[in-house]
């Protein structure tokens, strides 16, 4: 087994984990963790994996949960402490539990400290985290007094701060003999100032009981990320292009980029018309395409790339009917914007506005095409300054205007019309017929929108 991960053995014959259970806590109260997972992985009907993020300080188990993040459906914490803490600290992503504490667990520890502690009084003693109801059952259950036991629940992460100084205090004034806790780096200060200390570990019951609550909790997420989900994507018309041709390549561009970006993902792209695209993928993949909900899918790349506004609704729901609702109007929404945000919708809660992706123009193109260089720019610049055209006018060129403007040969004017088409700054339009006859003129529209 290493530090990192503990992979039990494939169940009824599964080639993958049907769950995936991150378990995080102090190195050898993972140890046992892990060894309890085997137990519960074994007994289960479904695949079940459990990865390991062992930590000496709990400093430390931020780091080691986001390494392993990615690769879990549900996680279990040490205790309530390191539980809130993810919580609070915005960095946890999955459903997640926590080993109970509870008064199973303080008979234990009053067992081995009777058992390694001499001249110990197990009715003069100072305990943290449990509740003064869990501490006085346990106490009444084995028949001593309690009229000097001390405790200082668990509150909050703020309370812990104050559990070694509690614990001292008690034990300086001769009111305790020994101090049982429940927080690792506690323990670790009292005993360098020399309080006899015990931790608190909760039973093999009740971490069996926790880490089956996180399968359950891990099958849940498996099912919720599989719910099916629709993004619709819709060009916004900017009123400077017109015409078939244009509009189908347009739309033939599009489509491409979606599905470079859609492969990322496992997802499909239909398209509905030449402005409107839908990608059906499952809630999982959402969540990774939009970083959980952060950023929005494929917004800025697009625009980024087309070189025109596009808007983006994505939808979830129990249907794929319900869904496919969802995503639509969550796009017309997204066009009312005018394309600055992308709207989510499931039906349910509120509407959910994506901010765009950090995507430039400089970003090489999803679909392969070489980047946009500064020797396309200046060649495209001239030329449409000199064309002089209206605002809002399409620039249509052809070989022998581009060398007149360039004062160039033809040759050389054709390979300049071929680097802004490799650059993405002009697209060939159909030959126009010619009524003398003769070989038709090859024609190139200018996307002289990209230089805004």
């Amino acid at each position: 087994m290493t530090d990192e991960t503990q992979q039990t053995e494939q169940v009824s014959g599964e080639r993958l984990p049907s769950v995936t259970v991150g378990l995080f806590g102090p190195r050898r109260l993972v140890k046992t963790m892990s060894e309890v997972g085997q137990e519960v992985a074994e007994r289960s009907a479904h695949g079940v994996r459990f990865l390991t993020g062992g930590y000496d300080d709990l400093s430390e188990a931020e780091e080691r949960y986001l390494r392993l993040r990615d690769r879990i459906d549900s996680a279990v914490f040490p205790g309530p402490w390191a539980f809130d803490l993810a919580t609070t600290g915005h960095w946890l992503t999955v459903p997640s539990t926590h080993l109970p504490l509870t008064g199973a667990a303080l008979y234990a520890a009053l067992l081995r400290a009777s058992l390694t502690i001499p001249a110990v009084d197990l009715s003069r003693v100072s305990i943290d985290s449990l509740s003064l109801a869990d501490v006085s059952e346990a106490y009444s259950e084995i028949g001593l007094d309690t009229a000097q036991v001390y405790d200082v629940p668990y509150e909050g992460p703020e309370s812990v701060a104050g559990f070694a100084a509690f614990h001292r205090e008690k034990f300086e004034r001769q009111h305790t003999t020994v101090a049982l806790t429940t927080i690792l780096s506690v323990e670790r200060e009292l005993r360098a100032d020399g309080v006899p200390v015990l931790r608190i570990a909760p039973t093999r019951s009740s971490v069996r009981d926790a880490l089956e609550t996180a399968v359950l909790l891990g099958q849940g997420t498996r099912m919720g990320a599989h719910q099916l989900a629709m993004i619709a994507v819709q060009v916004i018309p900017s009123g400077a292009e017109s015409g078939d041709y244009w509009q189908q390549e347009l739309a033939l561009s599009t489509h491409q980029k979606l599905l470079s970006e859609a492969r990322q993902v496992g997802a499909s792209v239909t398209r509905r018309s030449d402005t409107l695209f839908l990608v059906t993928t499952t809630y999982g993949a959402l969540l990774r395409l939009t970083e959980q909900f952060a950023v929005a899918p494929f917004l800025g790349a697009l625009t980024a790339q087309l070189g025109v506004p596009v808007a983006v609704g994505a939808g979830t729901g129990q249907t794929a009917r319900a869904a496919e609702a969802n995503a639509l109007m969550a796009v017309e929404e997204s066009v009312a914007a005018g394309g600055k945000v992308a709207v989510y919708l499931d039906g349910s809660s509120d509407r959910l506005d994506l901010e765009p992706g950090a995507a430039t123009t400089d970003a090489a193109p999803i679909d392969g095409t070489s980047p946009i260089d500064q020797r396309a720019l200046e060649i495209v610049t001239s030329i449409a300054s000199a064309m002089s055209s209206a605002p809002g006018r399409q620039v249509v060129v052809d070989v022998e205007s581009v060398a007149a403007i360039m004062q160039v040969t033809q040759r050389t004017g054709r390979r300049m019309l071929k680097e802004l088409v490799e650059a993405g700054l002009a697209w060939p339009l159909p030959p126009a017929r010619s009524t003398g006859g003769g070989r038709p003129r090859q024609q190139f529209r200018l996307l002289t929108e990209k230089l805004d």
